[in-house]
């Protein structure tokens, strides 16, 4: 009973995200909420580890924003704080991107990971987001869902270096415009403890 619900929790939460209970989704968020639910099922089914559960993370990195349409490219830049612990196998996260267009944004939301090997790590995450498009593309909102999936490598010590496709959309909650964009990125975690190390604390 307690499974099933989160089940539907968490698919709740990642449907919503990407937008895709919207009639006119394209195939991107289509592609990565099934991809994610799929990716969550099977954590929970299978109960995979997840040896990441109590570290803290930063993370930092660059993509390509709207990657999918190309009618606003720009460069873009992130650093990302993960905490250390979880509730439901579900981690916290907060974050900041900006684009060579003038865009910036902030967000806060929930991540999952799933393990298909020791080294080989899929999260699944979805976060509020406010957004100031600046220069650059507008979302029809300045409040947006940034959800997507990442694949990352996880080394010995436990950083990662991750790719990732993420979508922004408010999925029609706040206006008729709902463009959306996507995000590819490439990024690297590090845990907090690595760093407290490095500096000698």
């Amino acid at each position: 009973m307690f499974r099933g619900v989160k089940y539907l929790f968490l698919s709740a939460v990642v449907a919503l995200g990407l937008g895709t209970a919207k009639p006119k989704a394209d195939a991107i968020p289509i592609a990565l909420g099934i991809s994610a639910a799929a990716l969550i099922i099977g954590g929970e089914v299978f109960q995979t580890p997840q040896p990441d559960a109590s570290r803290a993370f930063i993370a930092g990195g660059v993509g390509y924003f709207d990657v999918w349409s190309r009618k606003n490219t720009a460069a873009s830049f992130h650093v990302e704080y993960r905490p250390p612990w979880q509730i439901w196998r579900i981690k916290p996260m907060v974050g900041a991107f900006g684009t060579t267009d003038g865009a910036v944004a902030g967000y806060f939301g929930v991540g999952y990971d799933t393990h298909i090997t020791k080294n080989i790590v899929f999260n699944v995450n979805t976060a509020a987001t406010f957004y100031n498009a600046g220069g650059g593309k507008h979302l029809g909102s300045f409040a947006v869902l940034r959800s997507g999936i990442e694949l990352g490598w996880r080394f010995e010590d436990a950083s990662r270096l991750v790719v990732s496709i993420h979508h922004l959309s408010h999925g029609e909650l706040f206006a008729d415009r709902n463009p959306g964009a996507e995000i590819f990125a490439v990024t690297y975690h590090v845990p907090v403890e690595n760093l407290e190390k490095l500096f000698g604390r």
